[in-house]
């Protein structure tokens, strides 16, 4: 994969396809490779850029001496969309949600679509006085902390998985599945530090391009509300549930999924 490097910033990116640029951001706990089933969907009518973020593949890791903010991880998408010319539609999934999101703020009118599937902004939930909401995602946070400062990658992959995946999700997973799970969890606490600051959906104002949001019908309640403040502060927005998905939608009803954002990057901007 080629290597786009802007300053002391390298971004490992995939490439792949020809047409209008797609901007593919993945979520936590995953890379760039969470699209390969999405891209091969796309890259007969589109470009497929799908960027590892900030810990991930060869991307530069985050190394400030500081709790990392959305703005810092955006720097890997607006680094790229920096070499694509003409409109950019953006996907995302997760933090990578959150990170497609502020990308498009950034960039107003270049980006012409905006595709997010559950994107994690818990500090929404703290400003919109979501509190039983934010009370669930504190709990998480909490552990992801202290579980990150002790560097017990195992006890925290388990956290993850049985929070996003359901109860015993992790002890069903195969022993080779949980290694690969538990030694992409090191990025983990910076996204977490980065969205559970504090944040207004009126923050997000300089997106001007036609917005889907996905959801999950068997989601968490902290995923389910942040949907819920995004499209009441913007009602314009599209809010589109999957049947019997939970937060992993794109990974478990992949499917359904890409066929939704497919038919959505097909409509006028």
């Amino acid at each position: 994969m080629p290597i786009l490097r802007e300053g002391e910033l390298s971004v490992d990116y995939l490439d792949d396809g020809a047409g209008p640029a797609v901007v593919l951001v993945h979520s936590s706990v995953s890379g760039n490779k969470q699209w390969r089933r999405l891209v091969e969907a796309l890259r007969p009518t589109y470009r497929c850029v799908a960027p590892n973020l900030l810990g991930y593949g060869l991307t530069s890791p985050w190394q400030a001496g500081r709790r990392q903010t959305l703005a810092d991880a955006a720097q890997v998408t607006l680094a790229l969309c920096k070499t694509i010319p003409g409109p950019i539609h953006l996907v995302g999934h997760s933090w990578g949600g959150a990170v497609a999101l502020e990308t498009a703020n950034k960039l107003g009118p270049r980006v012409s679509h905006l595709a997010l599937y559950e994107p994690m902004l818990c500090g929404l939930l703290h400003t919109q006085g979501k509190a039983e909401a934010w009370s669930e995602a504190l709990g998480i946070y909490t552990a992801v902390q202290r579980l990150s400062d002790a560097q017990d990658w195992e006890a925290l992959a388990e956290v993850f998985t049985d929070y996003f995946n359901g109860d015993g999700s992790w002890a069903a997973t195969p022993a080779d599945r949980q290694s690969v799970i538990a030694s992409q969890l090191p990025p983990n606490r910076h996204e977490w530090d980065a969205s559970s600051q504090p944040t207004t959906a009126q923050d997000f104002g300089g997106v001007t391009a036609r917005t889907l949001i996905l959801r999950g019908s068997r989601t968490r309640l902290v995923t389910k509300e942040i949907a819920d403040v995004l499209c009441q502060a913007f009602p314009h927005w599209q809010l589109q549930e999957i049947q019997d998905a939970g937060h992993m939608g794109p990974l478990t009803h992949g499917a359904t999924v890409n066929a939704k954002i497919q038919s959505f990057l097909a409509l006028a901007p």
